[in-house]
């Protein structure tokens, strides 16, 4: 497989993304790209000018350009001052919210049902996210209720007679013995310990041996969970072939992507409980991790842990002006907060960052909004900017918000908050 092209994520010194043998893309390359940022393809688009520009955007993952020659890309997070923000301990923060851990589906998405890519990098780990999602699919089985299966079983039962008899073995056993009120049977049982939840316990006992290093107390506690549910269960030695076995019903929707989930599993990290996983651990499936959205969900954490009255803007069920939608409402303190994944948020007041003044300033102004948070007629609304700053503050709690005001506009603040770093 071949890396065609690699490039950070957007920032101010990177706008765009060229070959890594340098090369012009070719007009059948520049056609899957359109003007807007396409998510299937890592956010990437086209500057359709005269300078024929492929720009990045504000995600980070792997995708393919071409499968059939087996053609890739990758962004990785972009460096600030010597640093990349770590995408892995901000989701892992926001796990920590039973509310915000809810939340997290639209931030991440993998690809599973494309061709894997192979690649010799290991930039971006997403191991803890394809375990995360099969735990939370399990979650939902284990308390649902795990299905029944029919499976054969050979007994030996006194007095009684349940579907084939085994007469060699009934001979063998009993007759030479001279227990001729026993007799061995093969028939099918009715249990949980069928074949579907054997392959869902050995997933769950392979995803285990692959967490060591994510330090998640809830993904922890949720995998513990998981085998307690499944503690009946047998694992299984799994082949591959035994996923061609299983018939999926429309009553247990839940179990076909669960299964699904277990086989990437088995393919990433290999079938068996001892297989080493050193050459599967280059294979994954196509995937992008979209950063602003998970930098909003670790700010509603830190925003959470200081208020309770925190409004999920996106949450809203009216319908507002131009469709507006805020990213979050405080109603105890008359307020409005916008999250900007924008690191250079800092200077912002500048021509360049207009549209994001304006954009928050009209929200102060929709009647709904104001309504949520409590202002008449003659009350202005605070607005709040929230960005990722390398120096900025750990925590929201107990702020002088006076000390965060904008230097050019009236009742808008600004605070930079401290993202997780990862040593590059």
């Amino acid at each position: 497989m071949n890396l065609i092209a690699k490039s950070s994520e957007y920032s101010t010194d990177n706008f765009e993304i060229t070959k890594i043998d340098g090369s012009p893309w070719t007009e059948k390359e520049l056609a899957k790209f359109s003007q807007k940022p396409n998510k299937d393809l890592l956010g990437l688009y086209f500057n359709f000018d005269s300078s024929r520009i492929i720009r990045p955007n504000y995600y980070i993952g792997y995708c393919w350009l071409n499968q059939e020659k087996e053609e890739y890309i990758s962004i990785s997070p972009k460096k600030y001052n010597g640093k990349q923000a770590d995408y892995l301990a901000m989701f892992l923060e926001c796990l920590k919210d039973p509310i915000v851990s809810k939340k997290l589906d639209d931030s991440i998405k993998i690809f599973y049902n494309e061709k894997w890519i192979t690649t010799e990098q290991k930039e971006i780990d997403i191991n803890p996210f394809i375990i995360f999602h099969f735990l939370k699919v399990v979650k939902t089985i284990s308390q649902k209720g795990l299905k029944k299966g029919y499976i054969k079983v050979t007994e030996n039962l006194t007095s009684e007679i349940k579907g084939k008899i085994l007469v060699n073995q009934t001979i063998k056993k009993n007759h030479f013995r001279n227990r001729l009120d026993k007799t061995v049977c093969n028939h099918q049982i009715f249990t949980i310990n069928c074949i579907e939840n054997q392959v869902i316990k050995t997933a769950l006992l392979q995803s285990g041996r692959h967490l060591q290093g994510v330090e998640s107390s809830e993904i922890s506690k949720m995998l513990k969970q998981n085998l307690n549910s499944f503690e009946l269960v047998d694992k299984k030695e799994i082949f591959d072939s035994d996923f061609r076995t299983i018939k999926h019903s429309p009553f247990y929707k839940d179990y076909k992507e669960a299964l699904q989930l277990a086989q990437m599993i088995f393919k990433r990290f290999g079938f068996s409980l001892n297989s080493s996983n050193e050459e599967k651990q280059t294979r994954f499936p196509p995937f992008y991790i979209d950063m602003p959205i998970l930098f909003e969900r670790y700010v509603e954490v830190k925003l959470r842990e200081e208020y309770d009255d925190i409004v999920d803007g996106n949450k809203l069920e009216d319908s507002l002006a131009f469709a507006m939608r805020p990213d979050f409402l405080l109603p105890s303190e008359n307020m409005i907060i916008d999250a900007k994944y924008k690191y250079w948020f800092e200077n912002s007041e500048t021509d360049k960052f207009k549209d994001d003044y304006q954009q928050l300033s009209l929200y102060g102004r929709e009647s709904i909004i104001r309504k949520y948070i409590h202002l008449n007629d003659n009350e202005e609304a605070k607005l709040l900017f929230l960005y990722p700053k390398d120096h900025g503050v750990n925590t929201l709690e107990n702020l002088k918000l006076e000390e965060y005001r904008s230097k050019n506009f009236n009742n808008i603040y600004k605070i930079g908050i401290i993202i997780p770093p990862m040593d590059v």
